[in-house]
């Protein structure tokens, strides 16, 4: 299910989950230093790709959202966000 207001995005992935305070601490250190140089708080997720499922061909990752479908080749963001196509491109900066 996906709720949004005026800042906020909630949805629901299916088989992810948040990483502990112990376990977010013993990532790579380039993964610690990428979510420190981005300034912002955040959560780590966990989500399970069996064999690779959701990496592409292209080596884009494409997480489902319970509620939100898509085309697999759009990606999260255009998944999430731009769902059945309501995003359109019309040209220079007029996104609708």
């Amino acid at each position: 299910m996906t709720h949004h207001d005026k800042h906020r995005f909630t949805f629901f992935f299916p088989g992810a989950r948040v990483l502990s305070g112990s376990e977010a601490a013993a990532l790579p250190p380039e993964k610690q230093q990428a979510a420190e140089a981005a300034g912002k708080g955040g959560v780590w997720l966990e989500v399970h790709c069996p064999d690779g499922s959701c990496v592409g061909k292209d080596g884009r990752v494409t997480l489902q959202a319970a509620g939100v479908a898509g085309k697999a080749d759009k990606g999260l963001w255009l998944n999430v966000f731009c769902p059945e196509d309501s995003c359109l491109w019309k040209g220079g900066t007029d996104l609708v």
